[in-house]
């Protein structure tokens, strides 16, 4: 036998030395690979051959495979062996720990790790009942020398892991495993710290010996074994004999051989959770020796971070050591009994401000949660040494507000931190939106405590700031020059104290104060794109001050607008750089800004405002068709505040002439009446024109881009004052309904509703554009103009464009762009009206406008399309831009009119679409094509736009079928709630039920099919988020298709296999799986009463416990089984068919059987029976005195 175990192992070492050489043939290393996963998984002499292959004479290579199919067979055999076979095993694995591995130094990890994996799953298989000398055969091996000392440490790190942390054995072995820990953590901690003493101890002199490096292995593995072991044992063995684990970690913080080790093993300890007697015991850390070498460590590495990538992530582990403490601080100071002020909270505070003040923003990002928890605690906020420091916190905040440290630039200290921690200036950038919004919160809660401090500051940072020399070597800044970075930080700092300031329950600073600064911003003027920008920010920060300095009013105007027309030599409207578009675009979008913040101030000046904005809007080559648009939006959101609704509708009626001419010409109407004609108008068929100033279809298309920004200006500006009162007196009320709400109109309905029917035309036309013979018309110089640009691909994809400093740029699009540019933006703004007219210009709308419903049933073909060729992003815009608000806001009284017609058009076309789409999406899984390979490729946007298109569709059907509270509803709510039934009702309130125009879809018979089918289809779609979403309108659409009487046999069947088809499909996600079982067995409890079909789907399902399925028929007909209990036998039955992920699809079951349970919980003693309540009335009879 001996001979024939020794030809087994010499032919798998053979094998394994072969499978491992890179320079034998493939096919080669592939037969190797077989007989050895062949040989692991049938021999029968498997342990044998594996003790020999792991013995110390042979390699490496092939005592790691010995080791392995050692550990193989215990995983997948044992419960197979015999007890004899099993003891031999654990005996022969003892040995290996014992005498089996080469020198601590010496022996590959990659071996230790084979042969504790080995250890640690006969542990999980017998201890503590069946292996009861375990701790102390471990022990007694420990003390045989530093290998075996090591590789004790690691089986109790892994076995650690494995059953606390990744808890991958059952629950049972995992309770009696953890209970036996817990019994013998005294000794257990003893242990470690017995080990650790002696291990360290002669490692504290100087020396590089062999004896020294030994020793520092094995105190490394020991700190390494405590990581397991220190966030959930009790607290009472980590402080101790004096806290004697804490202080011996702080000091080993200043080795450089375990300092990492000692602050993986303090983080987890300074981070536990618990309540606050669990946690007092970590205030031991404020004593002064602990922070001192904490803070000496600190400081060490902070020396040599900059060049040193080792000191660099000590040091973000110190970090986080520190602010953990804070935390643990933060939760105990005032909550539990003697918490106060630590004793050296002065220096840990000054500590925490030099992490502030280091370079490196990831260090900085810590310090500044921890500042923002400590300025909004209730007591620490208001501690003297707090705010000893709060001046110089102010003065790091600000200057952690430049945007400094790109990776790829030197212009600061930070840049080389930065290359350690990030891949590239994208990444930066994402990083540094999140790091400044933690500063600027620190700054704004400073303001809240010390107002005046934050507004001193700013105002000697202005005063600083002012004084530069503005722009670089070419004249302007750029988003790197010094001058930009102190203006743009300064203009976050203003913006984040005058955002607090007037909300301070200190003492306000006198106004006088800030409109110094005001005037002092105010008075300055640059010709620098990026300066002027950040000029722009301060003032609409300081705006809300205008009140106490009313004389500034035309300053402030007369900066804003000439802002609007800033331009710099040799630009014209046709050249502008990218930075000239954005101080016009800032100015335009701060001036909307103020007016709809603050109309009532900028009211008593609106004429001069008015006449002002007609005057530079005559100039033609003066403001882009946007800046006119915008300039009007915040001419409207003045008018406003003049609450008289013949006034306001008078001023919308001057403003849309212009529009109106233009809108309603021959020219225009021509051009939308067929596609043949719009195509000539924009010019998609003809050559392409360069430049764009002599581009004469160019003009065609800005027309009616003015035209459409124009009418969704007025539509989204235009408001009913928000006081009843006022709605009254100005005359806003239009009718009255039966419940005694008033109905009111928008000034601009009148005017809008005469645009609306050449809006719907316009689309009409731009879905046609997708008809073949339409394509073909396009001239050859747009045949991608139809397409998405680059720009909105990567949007789709979430992925974020570069970071490119391209400020002079001037950003002069190619005609291909204008031309995608135009047709997506016309036809997004035409979905936005459409969307927005319901909500904002109220119902008015809906019953003024009949020709709306009836285009939408007349010729809904041509407005949505053809669903096999309008592409999916079209789609995205008409379901989420226009549909979803149109229905969300119609008046219950327009269901049948207007949004009926239309989803009996729109429905079934969206049937046919997402069902047509997800069967490629399915092909191409099923034929294991995949898209990732090339994120950007076509097929990949496509299955994006595909999964973006129905989770807004299933959004849209969420609008329409489930319950929302309307406004109209209002009264009779609260008419409900003195109602005899209002607790039924309130009871029901989280169950999903069908709305109003939910129940009319599900009567109509040309929509509900096609409602049911995608619904119930999307269940298994390869998307767990639609699955998720449609699942919740399953059962109530059940529920009332059956009250209905609607469910034939073709339909259950139907409803119920999709159900189960989902959880095939999506059976591997917690969430997906808990809510499909819970809709198949409401599903099934409901039908099986209807309809036998239903049974037997689950007799269908392969290998479906029969037993199960009848016991469950049992127990719904009996009503006395609880729902979870039902759901656990529903789920029983449908196991075959639960979808598991693919790393867990042909995964190899590891068995792992439960034994005798040795620790019992002590049952309660029965009360004694006077002492029993056998009546519930009896709680509340008066006791006897």
């Amino acid at each position: 036998m001996d001979t024939d175990i020794n030809i087994v192992a010499q032919k798998l070492h053979l094998a394994v030395e072969c499978a491992l050489n890179p320079h034998v043939w493939p096919s080669e290393r592939k037969e190797a690979q077989e007989y050895c996963e062949n040989f692991k998984d049938h021999s029968p002499i498997c342990v044998p051959c594996a003790l020999v292959l792991s013995s110390v004479t042979n390699s490496d290579k092939v005592r790691h495979f010995g080791l392995q199919v050692l550990e193989h067979t215990i995983k997948y055999k044992w419960s197979d062996m015999p007890e004899d076979e099993r003891i031999s095993i654990q005996n022969n694995v003892m040995c290996l720990l014992e005498k089996g591995t080469k020198d601590i130094l010496s022996e590959q990890p990659y071996v230790k790790n084979a042969l504790v994996k080995s250890i640690v799953e006969l542990i999980k298989r017998q201890w503590p009942q069946k292996w009861l000398s375990l701790l102390a055969d471990l022990n007694r091996v420990s003390k045989l020398g530093a290998t075996q000392s090591e590789l004790v440490f690691l089986v109790l790190l892994r076995w650690a892991e494995d059953v606390i942390q990744f808890q991958n054995i059952p629950p049972q072995r995992r309770r009696d495993i953890t209970q036996g820990l817990t019994a013998n953590m005294s000794e257990l901690f003893t242990f470690f710290m017995q080990n650790l003493q002696a291990s360290i101890g002669p490692t504290l002199s100087m020396g590089d010996t062999r004896e020294i490096k030994v020793c520092v292995k094995v105190a490394q593995s020991i700190l390494s074994a405590l990581t397991g072991y220190v966030d959930w044992i009790n607290i009472s063995y980590i402080v101790e004999n004096n806290g004697y684990l804490l202080s011996t970690l702080c000091m080993l913080l200043s080795n450089r051989s375990y300092q990492i080790y000692a602050a993986d093993v303090l983080l987890i300890i300074i981070s536990r959770k618990g309540k606050p007697e669990e946690r007092k015991p970590l205030m031991i850390l404020f004593c002064e020796e602990a922070m001192h070498q904490i803070l000496t460590a600190a400081e060490g590495a902070s020396l040599n971070s900059a060049s040193d990538e080792y000191s660099f992530s000590f040091l973000k582990k110190l970090c986080q050591v520190l602010t953990a403490i804070g935390d643990q601080l933060n939760f105990l100071w005032g909550h539990a009994e003697g918490i106060k002020r630590p004793d050296n909270f002065e220096t840990y505070l000054q500590a925490i401000l030099a992490i502030t003040r280091h370079p490196s923003k990831m260090l900085g990002i810590h310090a500044y949660s921890l500042w923002v928890s400590f300025l909004r605690h209730k007591e620490i906020s208001q501690d003297a040494l707090l705010h000893a420091i709060i001046a110089n916190l102010v003065d790091v905040s600000s200057k952690s507000l430049l945007k400094v440290g790109f990776p790829s630039q030197n212009n600061h200290e930070s840049c080389q931190y930065s290359r350690y921690d990030f891949d590239s200036d994208l990444d930066f950038n994402l990083f540094f939106s999140r790091f400044r919004a933690e500063v600027a919160e620190v700054v704004r809660q400073i303001t809240l405590l010390r107002p005046a401090t934050t507004l001193q500051y700013i105002s000697h940072w202005i005063n600083s700031v002012l004084s530069l020399t503005i722009g670089s070597e070419a004249g302007h800044c750029n988003l790197s020059s010094p001058s930009f970075l102190e203006w743009d930080g300064m203009s976050i700092f203003l913006e984040s104290v005058m955002s607090r300031i007037q909300q301070s329950k200190a003492e306000q600073p006198p106004p006088d104060k800030i409109i110094v600064i005001f005037k002092s911003v105010l008075e300055y003027n640059t010709q620098d794109p990026l300066i002027l920008s950040c000029i722009l920010s301060c003032i609409s920060a300081l705006f809300p001050y205008l009140k106490y300095a009313q004389e500034l009013l035309p300053v402030i105007l007369q900066k804003i607008f000439s802002s609007v027309v800033f331009s710099l030599p040799g630009q014209t409207k046709s050249n502008r750089s990218k930075a000239v578009k954005n101080v016009r675009r800032h100015a335009c979008s701060g001036l909307v800004r103020i007016c709809k913040q603050y109309p009532s101030l900028l009211a008593p000046a609106f004429d001069e405002f008015y006449e002002h904005i007609k005057k530079i809007s005559s100039d033609p080559d003066q403001l882009s068709q946007m800046e006119k648009c915008t300039l009007m939006e915040a001419l409207i959101l003045i008018s406003n505040d003049f609450k008289d609704f013949d006034r306001q509708s008078k001023f919308i009626g001057e403003i849309l002439v212009s529009v109106k001419n233009m809108w309603m010409s021959d020219e225009i109407q021509s051009a939308f009446s067929s596609p043949e004609q719009f195509m000539s108008f924009i010019g998609v068929d003809q050559a392409a024109v360069e430049p764009s100033s002599a581009d004469t279809c160019g003009i065609n298309r800005s027309h009616i881009i003015y035209c459409i920004n124009n009418i969704l200006g007025v539509i989204k500006r235009s408001r009913c004052p928000e006081e009843e009162q006022a709605c009254r007196s100005g005359r806003f009320v239009s009718n009255w309904l039966d419940n005694g709400q008033p109905v009111y109109k928008n000034p601009a309905t009148q005017h809008i509703k005469e645009l609306l029917p050449n809006l719907l035309n316009l689309i009409k036309v731009m879905n046609t554009l997708w008809e073949p013979q339409y394509i073909q018309r396009r001239h050859p110089d747009f045949a991608q103009a139809y397409h998405l640009g680059e720009t909105e691909k990567l949007t789709v994809l979430g992925i974020q464009p570069p970071y490119v400093d391209n400020m002079d740029f001037q950003n002069n699009k190619c005609p291909l762009e204008r031309m995608q540019n135009f047709l997506g933006t016309a036809y997004d703004t035409s979905c936005h009206i459409l969307g927005n007219a319901g909500q904002c210009l109220g119902p008015d709308i809906y019953f003024e406008i009949p020709s709306l419903a009836q285009h939408f049933t007349q010729s809904s073909m041509i407005i949505f399309g053809n669903p096999q060729l309008l592409p999916e992003y079209k789609m995205k815009s008409l379901v989420r831009i226009f549909l979803r608000p149109y229905i969300q806001h119609c008046p219950l009284s327009c269901y049948q009119t207007c949004i009926l017609p239309l989803l009996t058009a729109f429905c079934p076309l969206m049937q046919l679409r997402l069902t047509a789409k997800w069967t490629i999406i399915d092909q191409r899984s099923a034929d294991g094509v995949l898209v990732d390979d090339n994120p950007e490729s076509d097929e990949c946007v496509e299955d994006q736009l595909t999964r973006q298109v129905t989770r807004e569709y299933a959004e849209l059907l969420n609008s329409v079928l489930l319950y929302v509270k309307r406004q109209d509803d209002q009264q009779t709510n609260s008419e409900a709630m003195n109602s005899d039934d209002n607790s039924e009702k309130q009871s029901n309130v989280k169950e999903p039920k069908l709305s109003e125009i939910g129940q009319l879809v599900m009567d109509n018979e040309s929509v509900y099919p096609a409602v049911i089918l995608v619904i119930f289809s999307g269940l298994s779609w390869d998307d767990t988020s639609i699955c998720h979403k449609f699942s919740t309108f399953c059962l109530p659409i059940v529920k009332y298709m059956i009250e209905k009487g609607r469910v034939t046999n073709e339909l259950a069947v139907f409803m119920f296999s999709r159900v189960l088809y989902g959880l095939q499909q999506h059976g591997e996600h917690e969430m997906n799986q808990y809510m499909l079982l819970g809709l198949g067995l409401h599903i099934y409890q409901t039908l099986v009463k209807l309809n036998v079909c239903v049974n037997q789907v689950l007799t269908n399902i392969p290998n479906a416990p029969v037993e199960m399925i009848d016991k469950l028929k049992r127990c719904l007909e009996e009503r006395k089984t609880s729902e979870k209990k039902l759901k656990d036998i529903f789920k029983k039955i449908v196991s075959p068919i639960i979808g598991v992920s693919l790393g867990e699809k042909f995964k190899r079951e590891v068995k792992i059987e439960n034994l005798p349970q040795m620790f019992r919980r002590r049952r309660k003693e029965n009360d004694n029976s006077e002492d029993k309540i056998n009546d519930i009335s009896s709680l509340f009879r008066p006791q006897p005195k």
